[in-house]
């Protein structure tokens, strides 16, 4: 509940501010505001008020001089249509949303302009009961009159921020503000000079609601004067509403198996040049993107292959972030429709288990890069003859723990560093493989490389096979 303490002005004094607020040119909601009132009601009674009229066709209220019409119903109403028409035609598969509003920062000219002009009117008693902290802000007000309106036309419920994920802003824009903005630089001068040379510093530029408040709390009311009029003027025109929409992230998550040998995870790009036509990740995201109305793709997978390797069996963990999606929920349907179209989109990629998943699912993911095991199946080649039970004693080896230095072909991304890595088993067979060639399977702690398992990456990495069977070995496929 609103408490009413704030109000601290008494009734005859709260009548002569409003009056010289209205006689400023201020609407009856900013008149009030500049009493400190701070209850609801009072503001929707003087909606109700303003509605009636409007319906009973009365003279067409003025544009008020501090909030240039955002709090006054004749303005504000005639402009939501067309945020109604875009929240519709946006597409967003919400229930709930979030409303907010974006406001000229040159608002806070007028309305120090206005506070001013009090401060020369009223009496120093009425003062005593008020400061320009008091005045409640037109985002406030707003708030209490327009959101329930904008809900009841598109059908969706109205929540705060924290509980819904939809959130739609207002955005208020004025041609006037660029040129009273301008009145700063000549208000504080040498602060807006120096800001305007290092702009690249601010990151909401030059000009910024905080920055042009704190600014003006320093500025006495003679340099305010001279650069700016007290009290401020009409508008010379009304204000547009621009829409601005925007959807939490939702998780799509499945497995992927890779049959081709010439399918990098990731974009491979070196110095400017793509080297394969398109990865993994352009595959996946692809479709996704456009079946759930996202605007962007973030890639996340449990680990990653070569770009030689493939990825068999029940498929690689993965996960895409899509941001700022129309669809947040698929149905079994959809699923396994969206895995028919990414499914036709590479013949070496394949796709399975796609679902929607929470933020949790996402952290279990990456935590089980590192924590899982490892199934490989390598073809491999040895230089020369493995000594006779060479092959074999693999096997009876059971855990070997290896000392892993960051690769060779990986240290133009990865920093250098010795890893600690477990083989938990390996099992090596020639079957009917020609010369020197055997086929490899090994199981290991996630992270391993295992290409440099197999040829030891100029002994980067040991123990290697090299050493384990003592003769040169090189891996042909994994």
């Amino acid at each position: 509940m609103w408490k009413l303490q704030r109000m601290r002005l008494n009734d005859a004094d709260r009548e002569l501010v409003s009056r010289v607020v209205g006689e400023a040119g201020a609407c009856a909601q900013c008149a009030l505001r500049f009493t400190g009132d701070r209850s609801p009601r009072g503001y929707v009674e003087l909606e109700a008020v303003e509605a009636a009229a409007g319906a009973a066709k009365r003279a067409r209220p003025s544009q008020c001089s501090v909030c240039l019409g955002v709090l006054q119903h004749t303005f504000m109403v005639a402009r939501l249509d067309q945020v109604v028409e875009e929240v519709a035609a946006g597409g967003y598969d919400a229930t709930q949303f979030s409303l907010s509003l974006s406001l000229p920062i040159s608002l806070a000219l007028r309305q120090h302009a206005l506070w001013l002009h009090l401060v020369d009117r009223l009496p120093a008693s009425c003062l005593s009961g008020l400061s320009q902290k008091d005045v409640v802000p037109i985002k406030q007000v707003w708030k209490y009159l327009f959101p329930d309106l904008v809900a009841e036309r598109v059908a969706l419920e109205h929540q705060t921020g924290d509980v819904t994920d939809f959130f739609v802003e207002l955005v208020v824009e004025w041609e006037g503000e660029e040129e009273e903005l301008g009145a700063m630089v000549h208000i504080c001068r040498e602060e807006y000079a120096t800001r305007a040379r290092n702009v690249h510093v601010y990151n909401m530029g030059v000009y910024s609601r905080q920055g042009v408040e704190k600014s003006l709390g320093g500025v006495t009311r003679e340099q305010f004067a001279l650069h700016y009029p007290v009290p401020p003027a009409p508008p010379s025109s009304t204000f547009r509403l621009g829409v601005r929409m925007t959807r939490g992230s939702v998780y799509l998550a499945g497995r992927y198996c890779k049959y081709s040998r010439d399918l990098p995870q990731t974009p491979w790009i070196i110095q400017g040049v793509r080297k394969c036509e398109t990865s993994m990740e352009e595959v996946l995201a692809a479709p996704a993107l456009a079946f759930l109305g996202a605007a962007e793709a973030k890639f996340l997978a449990s680990g990653r292959e070569d770009v030689d390797v493939r990825m068999l069996g029940a498929g690689r963990p993965f996960a895409l972030e899509l941001v700022n999606p129309k669809k947040t929920r698929l149905s079994p349907a959809e699923a396994a429709e969206l895995e028919r179209r990414v499914n036709l989109r590479h013949p070496g990629v394949r796709v399975n288990s796609l679902q929607v998943v929470g933020k949790a699912a996402i952290a279990a993911l990456k935590e089980g890069e590192e924590d899982k095991r490892k199934r490989y199946t390598a073809l491999c080649v040895t230089a020369a003859p493995v000594a006779a039970g060479g092959l074999e004693a693999l096997e009876a080896m059971g855990e070997v723990r290896l000392a892993q230095e960051t690769p060779v072909r990986v240290l133009h991304r990865r920093s250098n560093a010795v890893r600690e890595k477990v083989v938990l088993g390996m099992k090596a067979d020639r079957g009917e493989l020609a010369g020197n060639m055997f086929t490899l399977d090994v199981l290991t702690s996630a992270g391993t490389y295992v290409k440099e398992l197999v040829h030891g990456d100029f002994a980067r990495t040991k123990p290697s096979l090299c050493t384990l069977l003592g003769v040169p070995t090189d891996i042909r496929e994994v």
